[in-house]
């Protein structure tokens, strides 16, 4: 059996996409609401992949207790599915972490190994595409991060933050591709980011995403690479070192 989880908030934009798009990996989803103020939850209660939503009624101001809150989101979210995936009678149980701009594949994964890093590309809005939805971007910088996000199931990972601690003992492999969309949805989407890491993620964040606001356009990616197609990913793509 394999259980999505994920930890959102205020993601009405594209929320019940993502849904639709996890539930044909996994066969069931657990979702954890922050505080969202929109119409989040009420999509997520009424999908039928969603088993289950936790939900965190305090939202927390301070940066680096909003930092630790959410590896502890995220820990109790793998915890729940862990409990969740004990009624199961497989012997072959995996956990999905995926955030709601994300739209992965398992191209590659072959099930041998515990945990697989899912290679992830940003997705732009150019002045080709601005007039379409999210849906139908066409670029992507060519810049990728291999981020831990499939496990099979074990009590041995602990999130303290975003990624978690992998184990040495835990074999990890690099494969599967991930569509993100976080840079892609509308210039007003991209405005609503950059304000959100200048306010809730310490002043380095604050010093590159303050003078992004206004530029959701993009000719260049955001490490002033050309941006490429998503096929041309294999060909072109090359590891970001840095990931703000």
């Amino acid at each position: 059996m394999k259980i999505g989880i994920t930890r959102i908030r205020n993601e009405e934009h594209i929320i019940q996409d993502t849904l639709d798009h996890v539930s044909k990996l996994v066969d069931k989803i657990i979702v954890l609401d922050d505080c969202s103020t929109d119409n989040t939850v009420e999509i997520c209660k009424n999908h039928k992949a969603v088993i289950e939503i936790m939900r965190n009624l305090a939202w927390e101001a301070d940066i680096e207790r909003r930092r630790k809150n959410e590896g502890r989101h995220r820990q109790a979210l793998y915890e729940r599915a862990l409990k969740t995936l004990k009624l199961s009678s497989s012997v072959d149980n995996w956990i999905y972490y995926f955030d709601a701009d994300e739209f992965a594949d398992f191209e590659g994964i072959d099930w041998t190994a515990d945990v697989y890093r899912l290679r992830l590309f940003d997705y732009y809005i150019t002045p080709e595409d601005a007039h379409l939805s999210w849906k139908h971007r066409t670029k992507i910088g060519p810049e990728y991060r291999d981020i831990a996000m499939l496990f099979r199931a074990n009590n041995r990972l602990r999130f303290l933050h975003r990624t978690p601690i992998v184990p040495n003992n835990l074999v990890t492999e690099i494969a599967g591709y991930v569509k993100h969309y976080g840079k892609a949805i509308s210039p007003e989407e991209w405005d609503k980011t950059c304000r959100y890491y200048m306010r809730h993620r310490g002043n380095e964040f604050a010093k590159k995403w303050k003078p992004r606001i206004g530029k959701a356009i993009h000719t260049k990616s955001d490490f002033g690479a050309n941006l490429i197609t998503w096929d041309e990913r294999v060909e072109k793509g090359y590891e970001l070192k840095d990931r703000m």
